[in-house]
Formats: structure tokens, C-alpha cells, sequence
């Protein structure tokens, strides 16, 4: 990993949510989550239909049969996905109500933190970093991360894509991320598992000093990733971006 040469220039560090920092129920699969996801709101499949339901959904938007895209970001879109994953597993009533009820109910299942999620927030905190989240997220998602994080973050300093109707990585929802922490957005960081939305966005859209792009899946680096992009495997590696001159 490249370390910048002039790390004390960052001011502040924003984080996404959901597989950043933490995951729904922990280290469980896609279909173990949508399984439990499902049974929250009274739905019950087994793994080998959801499985096969996700499946068919990818093969039908690849191919043009259904509207994508394959990994929605906003409330809508994210609605839409539940609906069609409902007509694919036979549900007699793929009704927006339902699907936005789904939406909503993520928020509520079991939120686990990474092992290495509080000790970075705590140091960066501790070298007096500014620290945000920016998460694109159900507006139930609120009151779990400020009881969960109010001790490095304030309530102010929490951006949900559902409060404000804007989505990563439009470029104003990071450009509103950095006016919070009243921080030029060049010497903001923002911290993110997807390497389009939340990496690439906050570079490309944002105007953010840099992306780092946190892979957890070990698996060997790209060749070549975007302009400004990092990739880092766990959240201990920020704190080599920053400085306590920072």
C-alpha cells in the first residue's frame, strides 16, 4: 500500500456503514442475511430458493428481461429489487408496500462490528481527526448507529441517504458530508467496501483528497485502480493515512 506523502493534510475521516464498519448478523452470507431479512417481515424460503431466486434475477437483467441495476443504491431502486426478488420466489403479492417494508426492516436486524471497527475509530479519534458516516441506508438506521457510535461521532455528523434523498455517490451528498465537518473536501478521506460508490464517489464526485477502498476479501489487488483510489484489507490501515499533525 502507498502511504501519501503528505498524510497531515487530512482532516477528517468519513466512513460508509454496512460492511465497513460493520455487517447485518455479522460474518454470514448474502442468502443467510436475505433469509433472516425475509423471516423479519414474516417471509419464510429456504437458502436454495433465495439462492436460485438471486441467481435468475442476475441472468434476466443481464440479459435485458428485467430492469436493473444488479446492485441498487437508492430507496427506490432498492425497492425495486425486493419486488423482484419476491415475483421470483412466487410471492403472491411483490407489492411496493411490501418490498419498502423489507427496506426498512434491514436496519433492524443484529448489527456486528469488525474486530478492528472500534480501536481504529478510537485512535483516529484520539489524534483529534474529525470522523462522519455517509451511509446510503433506511432512515431506521439512525438511532442504531448513534447508540452505537455516539461516543466518536456526533448525531449531525451521521449522513443517511433516506433523511436527505441523496444517494452515494451523487457528488452532493459527500460535498454536504465535508460541509458538516466544515472541512474543505480536499483534505477529507472517506472509507468505503465498494470500490465505485464509495471510493471512486468520493474521489471522482466528492473532490475528497482520497478513497480507500476497504477489501476484506484478501483477494489479490487489481492492477490498476482509479485516480486517488487506495485499497486497504482492515480498518487499522487508515490510521497510516492521517497524522496526529493531521
Amino acid at each position: 500500500m502507498m502511504i501519501p506523502s503528505n498524510p497531515a493534510k487530512i482532516k477528517a475521516v468519513l466512513f460508509d456503514w454496512d460492511m465497513t464498519l460493520g455487517a447485518a448478523l455479522g460474518d454470514v452470507s448474502t442468502v443467510e442475511r436475505t433469509s433472516a431479512l425475509l423471516r423479519h417481515v414474516g417471509l419464510s424460503y429456504t437458502h436454495d430458493l433465495i439462492e436460485a431466486a438471486r441467481q435468475e434475477r442476475h441472468a434476466r437483467i443481464e440479459t435485458g428481461r428485467l430492469p436493473g441495476p444488479l446492485a441498487p443504491q437508492t430507496k427506490q431502486g432498492l425497492i425495486v429489487y425486493y419486488q423482484q426478488l419476491l415475483e421470483l420466489l412466487g410471492h403472491p403479492e411483490a407489492l411496493p408496500e411490501v418490498a419498502e417494508e423489507i427496506y426498512n426492516a434491514y436496519a433492524h436486524l443484529p448489527f456486528v462490528f469488525y474486530p478492528d471497527t472500534l480501536p481504529a475509530l478510537q485512535a483516529l479519534a484520539g489524534q483529534g481527526l474529525r470522523l462522519a458516516i455517509i451511509t446510503n441506508h433506511s432512515p431506521a438506521i439512525r438511532p442504531v448507529i448513534e447508540a452505537s457510535l455516539g461516543e466518536f461521532i456526533q448525531p449531525q455528523h451521521i449522513l443517511i441517504s433516506g433523511e436527505l434523498d441523496l444517494y452515494k455517490p451523487d457528488r452532493a451528498i459527500f460535498v454536504e458530508g465535508a460541509a458538516r465537518l466544515e472541512t474543505p473536501a480536499e483534505r477529507c478521506l472517506y472509507v468505503g467496501d465498494n470500490l465505485e460508490v464509495d471510493a471512486s464517489g468520493a474521489v471522482e464526485a466528492g473532490g475528497y483528497a482520497c478513497g480507500l477502498w476497504c477489501d476484506r476479501s484478501n483477494q489479490p489487488a487489481p492492477e490498476k485502480l482509479p485516480p486517488g483510489v487506495q485499497r486497504i484489507t482492515e480498518l487499522s490501515q487508515v490510521l497510516d493515512w492521517v497524522d496526529s499533525r493531521g
